[in-house]
């Protein structure tokens, strides 16, 4: 159990994901699949989410100074020494599109801009709409950009339609924590979808998403997408809802970090069954 709550708490599980939803990407769109490609995306989501744990924790220890902090959370510290050295390990095999990390990094540094410990900057925590806006569009880019190592203005409509499944798949996922998040956030000045909104109208918005996400599932048809695909898309999107009716009632840790989270995994799974 502790092994699990290690890979799980350490954003192992969660890069794993990263990589599912990418291959995804590219059995979607019956592309070949580049292993060190893959092994990149891992790495950078394990850099990614580990820095950013490792700075949201600080921003809950202001009375402590950072580097006596970091003694205390050199496991974090670890997992970014290996992002970093695993990314370089993969660019030895990669000529990558830059254009597209360097707009990753971005993404992920405007996310985290509200935990910094920077009274001037404080105004940020009440982002709300685009703080969930800005964390599932890094996610399609993540595993929709990267994968396909082209820029956003020269998507072709199939591969815009899978970077909107992406988005909205993960938008789905965003909300399922921000509601867990909602009265803690509260406390901590933060906002997001779940304390801007009241319940009624998060389902509301909950159900629209997944509206948006089957008519684009139902659209897929027209551009080269296999039935079967299509059909396991809408099967975890489905999923997904059922997991938010759960989640509105007190849940664990591995409800979320496992679970919820496992449903990227899930769904990259079973697109490559499916792709058989």
């Amino acid at each position: 159990m502790k092994f699990l709550r290690f890979i799980l708490s350490h954003s192992i599980f969660i890069a794993c994901s990263a990589v599912a939803l990418s291959l995804q990407t590219l059995l979607l769109l019956h592309l070949p699949v580049n292993f060190y490609l893959l092994l990149f995306i891992f790495f950078a989501s394990l850099c990614g989410y580990n820095s950013y744990w490792l700075l949201g924790k600080f921003s809950l220890h202001t009375g402590m100074s950072f580097f006596d902090f970091l003694k205390k959370q050199y496991s974090y510290l670890s997992m970014i020494v290996v992002g970093c050295l695993g990314m370089l390990f993969s660019l030895l095999f990669l000529k990558l599109f830059l254009y597209n990390i360097i707009i990753t990094f971005f993404l992920l540094g405007l996310y985290s801009i509200p935990l910094l410990p920077f009274k001037q900057l404080y105004f940020t925590r009440k982002a709300g709409f685009a703080k969930t806006i800005v964390l599932s569009i890094t996610w399609a880019h993540v595993t929709t950009m990267i994968p396909l190592q082209k820029s956003f203005l020269h998507l072709q409509v199939n591969e815009l339609l899978i970077y909107m499944i992406h988005f909205l798949f993960v938008l789905m996922l965003c909300i399922i924590f921000d509601k867990r998040d909602a009265a803690m956030d509260s406390r901590r000045g933060m906002h997001s979808m779940a304390t801007d909104l009241n319940e009624k109208m998060l389902h509301s918005t909950m159900l629209i998403i997944f509206v948006l996400f089957s008519l684009i599932c139902i659209a897929l048809q027209k551009y080269n997408i296999e039935l079967r695909q299509s059909v396991g898309l809408l099967a975890t999107a489905v999923i997904t809802l059922i997991v938010y009716h759960y989640s509105r009632k007190e849940q664990n840790y591995f409800f979320y970090y496992f679970l919820v989270d496992g449903l990227m995994l899930f769904s990259g799974l079973l697109t490559y069954l499916l792709s058989i």
